[in-house]
Order: C-alpha cells, then structure tokens, then sequence
C-alpha cells in the first residue's frame, strides 16, 4: 500500500520530474510502481532505461521489478552509468569514432604500475623522485583518486586540481595525468571511470555525433541522483535529447561523494536549468521513529544547499531509541553497548561502527577485541594490521630484551618472510628519518648484526640534520630496552623523537597523517591500561587478541552476514544506502565531526555543510537503536575561557544542532498520542513546529512551556548578551558566541560551554532590571557582558571597561575605544 505521497509520484506521466525522497522512504517501491504502471500505460519497455548507482543497487531493483512485474512480463534495461557508457563506448569504436580498446577494466596492479611511472616521469627533481618511490602507497592512492576526480568532468585535468584543494606539493599531478592517459591510449586499455570519459569525450567533440545518438529513448528513470557527477548528467542529457522524459530520485541531503564530483546543485539547480519540472516530496521514512527522525531534521535544516523538505517518520515505522554517551579513555562504553543490546535481543551482526575516519576505527576495536566481542572491519585493515601499529609491536619485542630472536619472538602476527632487517627497516621508516630507503634498508642490515650501535656510523650521503636524528634514535632505543612498563616506554619513545607531530607534518595528505598519529595514540592509549605491563605480558595478550575476536576481512554487506556473528566497524562514507538495527557513531568531538585535519577552528562553510550531510546519512542508516558517543559531556561546570580546550575535548556541535532533548520530548508525546506540546508555537523551534503541524496539524501548546524561564537553551535562540542561569554560578550572560559554543560572564569570572551542554546546564532567565543595557546607557555606566552596538561593527559584547577605555568583542574581532570617541559612534 502507496502513501499518498508515493502514489502520487507513479501517477506522474507529463514532463520531467525531481523527486526528494528522504532516507528510508520506500524509494524502490515506489520507483517500481512508477515503471509498471508506465508499462501498464501501453509504453515500449525498449523505450525506458532505469539507470543506478552502483552494480548492487542494480542487482536489487531488477530482482524487485521481476518480483512486482511476473515472470511473463517485458521488463525495460536496468542498468548503471557504467555499463550504458561500456555499451555505447563498444559501439562508438565498432563504427570508427573511438580506437578499438580491450573492454576489460584494467587491473589495480597494472594500473598503480602504471602511474607510478607517470609520476616518476612527471617529478622535477631527484629529491621528488625518491619521496615518491619512498613513500608509493600514499603518493599512488592521493593521485588515484585525482585521475578519478579528473575523470569525472569534462573540464581540464586543471580544474579538477584547483577545484579539488590540492597542495602545490601535487602539482606534478597534472602532467602525470597526461601521461598515463597517453599509455593508456596506447596500450588500449580502459579503467570503469573510462566507460564514460572516452565516450563522452568524442561527443563532446562532435555535435552531429551527439544528435546521432540522442532522441532514442522515451524515458529515462535515475535513481541517486544527488551522486551524479558533471560527465554522468552529460551523457544523461547527450542520450536524453529532446525527446525523452527525465524522471531523477535523489536526496540532495544525502550527497557525501562530493570527492567523486559529486555536487548537491545537481539535484538542486543544474537539474532545473537544463529541465522544467515537476517537483515531488516521499518525506516519510519508514526505517526509524520520531525521536531520530526530528533529530536529523534539526540537524540537516541547518544547512542551506538543500530542498526545505522534513523528514517524517511514518505512523507504522516503530520508535527508534537514541542514546548520547560519554565516550570513555578505555573505549569500554563501546562493548557495553553492544553487550546492551546483545541482551535485548539483537545479534552482533545487527550493530555497526561508522566512523569518520580509520583512524576512529582503531579504540573501538580494540575494546571490542578485549571484551571478546567479534568484530569485522569492511574496507579496511584490522588495528593489528596496521603498519604503524606493527611497528609499536616491534617496539614491545624489543623491550623483552631478546633482540637477536626478534623475528621468532611470539606476540604479534608477523607476514610471512618478515625477518629482523625487514623488521627494523619498517622502524626506521616509521621513525620519520626523511632518509632514502636504500639508505636505511643498510642501516637496518647493519642493526640487525651489530645492534643498535650502527645508528652512530656516518655515511656520505647523510645531512647533519640526519646524521643526528640517527644517533638520536639509536640512543632513544637503547633506553627502550631497558623499560620493563609497555605503556611508559611507547609514551617515551613517541614523545622523545616528536613522531606524532612529525607524522602529522610529513604527510602526504592531512588526513592521512591524523589517521596514522591516531592510530598510534589510539594503541598506545589501549595498552597503557592493561594491568601487565610487562613486554611479555603485552605481547600475550596481544596474541590472544589476534587469535581470536575477529571475523575475517570481507567486502559483504549486512544482509550476506547471516552467517558471521559479528559487529562491523566501518566508515560514514561506505554506509550509504545501508541500515542496520543498531548503528553506533564513536569519537563524535569538535574535531572529527566536523572534521578538520590540524585543529582548525573554522571552515568554510560548504565543508561544514558537507560534513553534516555526512553526519545525517550516518545517523539515518539506524533502525532500531542510535548510539552517540561524544568527549566532554561530563565537564558540568563548563571550562576556564583562558586555556579553551582542544576540538579533541568537545562535544560535536552537530551533537547541540540536533536538539535530542527537544526530539526526545516531542517523540514521548507523539507516542503518548497527546495533542498538547511543550513547545510555544513561533518560540524558535521551527523544526518542531514544522514537524508537529505535518504529524498532528491541530496541535496545541502547552502551558508548561508558555514561560521562557521554565525552559532550557535548547528552545532558545542563543544571542550576544542572553541572560542565563547556572546551577553553581548562578546568573550570567552571554559575552562571546562562535561555532563551538559560548563564554558567560558570572560575575568576575568567564566560563566556556561547548552548545550542546549550554543547552542542558544553562537556564534562560530574563535579564534583571539592575543589569539591563538601556540603565546602563542612561547612566553612563557600561557594565562588563552589556551588548552595545556600534555604527560600523555590529552588536559586540562589553569585555572590560575603566575611566577612559572600554574593550568590546564583536564578531570581527576585539575593539578597544576611548570612551569619548566611542560615544560618537554607538547607536543608542
């Protein structure tokens, strides 16, 4: 049975169409309804071309219209952009306009072989020359995914690398393009990316081939429209012509492969620029309840690259429990979870970790591995795995004493051939030497038979710089040996030689080096808990670790793990368009989510935007149960404002903009099927209202909220100079407010709350008649947190203030004035 919503979207039959179809929607059904009843309509299903995103949508939708159709009906082509642009590139180069080309995607080995060639041959200098030969793996996956970006347009390569961000350090990247394409042309060789950017190239070129090719097709149906990419939407429009409809499913809040190509404006305005329209909503998800819905819906509404469409939760979808956490030092708060819902009757294999990064992967499955819960990661390394973390197990084998059975020493899973120099090579690359690899693979060959010594001997080719970090090195791993606490000696030596930074620093791309300092920390932090410190001891348990725990590495989606009891832990961005009954968001602080590599405090806009979607996504795959982990949340009493803490420290703004305690409350009485609120219609939860008036269009405010002081700050609109109380500090006001939360003046001291704990700590108060700005004014008596506003920079909040000068914060920055000038310039 079609919601109204849904039917009226298959009714469609005139013109072009958008639909918004919100997480959970019933998109599929609704799209195989909608492709039946044209069928039904006498339409030619060799007229009709559905097209996907990605193989296993395609598989899903084809069995589900077989499924709707019967066996005895003519069903039209479902097919993905790939496999339209494999087909017409075979036919251009069957009739001339492309050179003939092996149709078999070329292979990842040959591919990297072949772009390592084309970035040694692109490299200015010998120096650039051995970073990349040192360092492969990074410089091939960084320029991997640029030949995927360039591909992805039509544009120039340039474009693509301005467009992109990319540091001046990949500038070689242009004209490494140029040559891997010129041996790719050579060797007829195509990659996926080249079944529609050899194609389209050629029309793009030709219009008589264009119109050629075009008119041939009544309809076309896209689905995930909101991922398509410059080239896809013009072989779209190229095949398209004028003859046939365009009907585009999407979700424009929904768009997290931006790093793809992918742009909300195609669902939002390119869509409408090249067709006239006729727009639906499907804004009601059947995946999960009110509270997460209305929760996401606050969070999303705060982006502006968006349709304003609300996501509701359906009368028949059952209520879905969302929980904030602390998020522990020891990571055990992520196994209790599961242990939780272990005893409420779900399986291992209904709960996931979706992390930001890899980097967050690496607490929350050790704590699992240490609580015995099986676990399985999907597109990536096991912890144990890790390269970094191979080499801090190196280290504990060190500590045993026994360094010349290094190789046979029992702890850790070692790959096959690994022997002592191998061993000790991988630790001097770790070490950041910024020394070539043939160099240090003869120190480590030295190492390996005459200890550590060998690190003091000089050679020719060996800066000052690096003669010294060597010695350096050596003397650090000599004390090494003789620490007998696992937790203490890994501290030293990281601290010792500055590798977290210098991890950061050298780096390829910021995000990788966050990853690898975070893995390490991550690590370290998990055995400094242990209570045998003891090398050996470490070493045990990290065999028994690896014994056991983990189900093998695989890239199955939930639905084949029937038979694999275990949690995954995988990443935001591989989510998409899955679910599962419990979905958990670890390392939720003001540094990951938003995410910003360096610890930047502000970003542009459109990636704040972009990390929110990422955010909604993730939190909407959750069926059953939600589970939010975040910093910070215990620090009742707010911090110093002078020493803020660090993005690592704080709650996730995302964690306030979500409003759970707002979401909570409407979500008990919409289940409680009351017809009055605690919410004060135009009070500013518009969100709220909105979703109220779809829900329950008569409702009513209660009187329990007509009052603004009864309330929290989560209803209240957090401006320059609000009025609040605070149950140790008692009345304060707000002086400073920025993305991460505000500063409150109590008295003669100031206290930082990140949003979402001003939100439940802080009760808004009126402003007491002693302390108003307007007596103030009249008195000639600025009091510091008055919010005064000047002529030319805006409302700004008193700082401080004596005889002659009085300092301001506005949002440009602090201003100090001389009272009289000041007086000039304020607007009273």
């Amino acid at each position: 049975m079609l919601t109204k919503e849904q039917q009226r979207v298959t009714r469609h039959r005139r013109g072009h169409a958008r639909v918004t179809a919100v997480a959970g929607a019933g998109k599929t059904t609704t799209m195989v309804r909608y492709v039946l009843e044209r069928l039904r309509d006498g339409m030619d299903p060799r007229l009709i071309r559905v097209v996907m995103f990605n193989k296993a949508a395609q598989e899903d939708f084809s069995r589900k219209l077989r499924e709707a159709a019967g066996a005895n009906t003519a069903l039209p082509p479902v097919r993905t952009f790939h496999a339209m642009g494999r087909n017409l590139a075979m036919s251009l180069a069957k009739e001339g306009h492309l050179p003939a080309f092996d149709p078999s995607p070329l292979g990842e080995a040959q591919a990297r072989l072949e772009m390592l060639k084309a970035l040694q041959a692109s490299a200015g200098t010998s120096v650039q020359r051995s970073a990349i030969y040192d360092e492969q793996q990074q410089w091939l996956d960084t320029f991997a995914g640029f030949v995927d970006l360039a591909k992805s347009t039509l544009a120039e390569p340039e474009s693509s690398f301005i467009e992109g961000g990319y540091p001046e350090q990949y500038q070689l990247f242009i004209e490494a393009f140029a040559r891997f394409e010129q041996w790719r042309k050579r060797a007829a060789r195509v990659s996926f990316a080249d079944f529609l950017y050899d194609p389209c190239r050629v029309i793009a070129a030709d219009p008589e081939l264009a119109e050629f090719l075009a008119n041939r097709v009544e309809l076309f149906v896209v689905d995930e429209f909101q991922d398509i990419n410059d080239i896809q939407f013009f072989m779209l429009k190229t095949l398209a012509g004028e003859r046939a409809r365009l009907q585009v499913v999407g979700d424009a809040d929904q768009c997290i492969y931006e790093f793809r190509g992918a742009k909300p404006e195609y669902m939002l305005n390119y869509f409408g620029d090249s067709y006239p329209h006729q727009h639906y909503e499907m804004s009601r998800t059947f995946r999960y309840g009110h509270q997460l819905a209305l929760a996401a819906a606050q969070l999303i509404s705060h982006n502006q690259r968006r349709d304003p469409v609300l996501c509701i939760s359906a009368a028949s979808a059952a209520p879905t429990h969302v929980e904030l956490c602390l998020q522990s030092a020891d990571g055990a708060v992520f196994a209790q979870a599961c242990e939780a819902e272990r005893a409420a009757g779900h399986r291992y294999s209904d709960m996931v970790f979706l992390c930001r990064t890899w980097a967050q992967a690496a607490p929350v499955e050790l704590a699992l591995l240490k609580r015995g819960i099986p676990n399985r990661v999907m597109g990536g390394s096991r912890v144990l795995e890790r390269g970094e973390v191979k080499v801090l197990v190196t280290l504990i084998r060190l500590m045993t004493g026994q360094f010349s059975d290094l190789a046979a020493e029992p702890g850790a899973a070692v790959d096959d051939g690994d022997t002592p120099s191998r061993l000790l090579f991988d630790l001097l690359k770790f070490c950041e030497l910024k020394i070539r690899h043939e160099v240090l693979r003869g120190y480590a060959e030295r190492i390996a038979e005459f200890g550590f010594t060998a690190l003091q001997r000089s050679e020719d080719s060996l800066s000052i710089y690096q003669e010294k970090r060597l010695q350096r090195l050596g003397e650090v791993l000599s004390d090494l040996q003789d620490e007998h606490l696992v937790g203490r000696g890994l501290n030293r030596f990281i601290a010792q030689l500055d590798l977290l930074t210098l991890m950061r620093d050298n780096a390829l791309s910021q995000e990788d080096g966050e990853n690898r300092a975070a893995t390490v920390t991550a690590f370290i932090e998990f055995v400094a808990l242990q209570k045998d410190q003891s090398p050996a001891g470490v070493l045990g348990m990290l065999a028994a670790l690896s014994n056991h725990g983990g189900a093998e590495t695989a890239e199955i989606l939930p639905s084949g793990l029937a038979n694999i009891d275990a949690v995954t832990i995988t990443t935001m961005h591989r989510s998409k368009g899955l679910e599962w009954p419990v979905v958990m968001l670890p390392g939720l602080s003001a540094h990951y989510m938003p995410y910003q590599a360096g610890n930047r405090r502000r970003q542009e806009r459109d990636q704040i935007e972009a990390e929110r979607r990422l955010m909604y996504v993730a939190m909407t795959r959750a069926i059953d149960a939600l589970y939010l982990f975040a910093p910070g949340l215990d620090v009742k009493n707010g911090w110093s404002t002078e020493q803020r803490p660090e993005l690592h420290q704080l709650p996730s703004p995302f964690l306030a903009e979500m409003n759970l305690i707002l979401a909570q409350r409407v979500a008990e009485q919409l289940h409680d099927a009351k017809s009055s609120f605690d919410l004060v219609k135009g009070g500013g939860a518009n969100v709220a209202e909105r979703y109220l008036d779809a829900v329950v269009p008569d409702w009513q405010s209660s009187s329990a909220a007509v009052d603004m002081s009864t309330g929290t700050l989560g209803t209240a609109r957090l401006l320059l100079g609000t009025w609040c109380k605070h149950a140790s500090y008692g009345d304060g006001r707000i002086i400073e407010l920025d993305e991460q939360g505000v500063c409150i003046q109590f008295g003669s001291q100031r206290r930082f709350f990140p949003h979402l704990l001003a939100q439940r700590l802080l009760q808004p108060v009126l402003a007491p008649e002693s302390k108003s700005v307007s007596d103030g004014l009249a008195a000639r008596a600025y009091r510091v947190g008055d919010i005064l506003e000047h002529r030319k920079f805006g409302r700004g909040a008193v700082l401080a203030v004596d005889q002659r000068n009085i300092q301001l914060k506005f949002s440009s920055g602090m201003k100090t004035f001389r009272l009289a000038l000041f007086e000039a310039d304020y607007l009273h």
